[in-house]
């Protein structure tokens, strides 16, 4: 079940300086269960820093750092939220052009929603990209994100702004929905993802306004959760 709230477009992201501090059995368990997932899917992953939210208000999001391992033991076991408490915090996009708005579809080599249509970009908010003031520039996240999943570079894009947030009741995690606009019309924006050759999307379309009742009713199993909450909220609130 997803909640969508406001999120203002001034709101911040900001860590605490408290860790998550675990008692050593539970410690344990979170490194066995990291293990198992590294031998399921066979490579070893990347134990980054994520945003972990302790408060949520729609002027400020406060967090921890949180180890990815941690997030990836309470995926595999859901129950150890009540001790883990993760709530990820990710960016995710609503990319608009002068011919409509884009849509990616993701990689079958994706883990999560592959082969389904999602609003771009997105990713998990980097808490090592924390300033020195504990505050995390979720605006400068989704520009990266852009420029990583679809190769369009920041000084194509005209505006950026947190408009909600839409928060997994099942699965913790909270996104923080921002608008995007590119004056790149669509074959332009096309032809940039063609020529990064990034592993994201295997096919980026762009769907005018006229046609995206279609293209949600033609494709409506397909499309991800977040990305249609994030759709709706925005369209409800559209200038005439």
């Amino acid at each position: 079940m997803l909640k969508v709230t406001p999120f203002s477009a001034t709101a911040l992201a900001t860590l605490t300086a408290a860790p998550l501090n675990l008692a050593a059995a539970l410690e344990n368990e979170v490194e066995r269960l990291w293990q198992v997932e590294q031998r399921r899917r066979g490579k070893a992953l990347f134990n980054g820093r994520i945003v972990s939210a302790v408060e949520v208000t729609s002027e400020l999001i406060m967090g921890r750092a949180v180890d990815y391992r941690h997030w990836v033991a309470q995926r595999a076991r859901p129950e150890l939220f009540g001790e883990l408490k993760i709530r990820p915090v990710g960016v995710a996009g609503l990319l608009r052009c002068p011919d409509g708005i884009v849509f990616g579809l993701r990689a079958d080599s994706m883990t999560q929603d592959a082969g389904r249509w999602e609003l771009c970009p997105s990713g998990s908010l980097n808490a090592l990209m924390a300033r020195a003031d504990g505050v995390v520039e979720h605006r400068a996240q989704i520009l990266a994100e852009l420029r990583e999943e679809i190769g369009i570079a920041a000084d194509s894009v005209s505006e950026v702004r947190p408009f909600c947030l839409v928060d997994d009741l099942q699965s913790h995690v909270i996104d923080i929905g921002i608008a995007l606009i590119t004056p790149l019309h669509g074959p332009e924006i096309l032809r940039i993802h063609r020529v990064a050759e990034t592993n994201e999307y295997d096919e980026l379309r762009v769907v005018p306004a006229a046609h995206m009742s279609q293209f949600l009713q033609d494709n409506r199993a397909d499309i991800v959760a977040v990305s249609d909450a994030l759709l709706h909220r925005a369209l409800a609130y559209a200038p005439a």
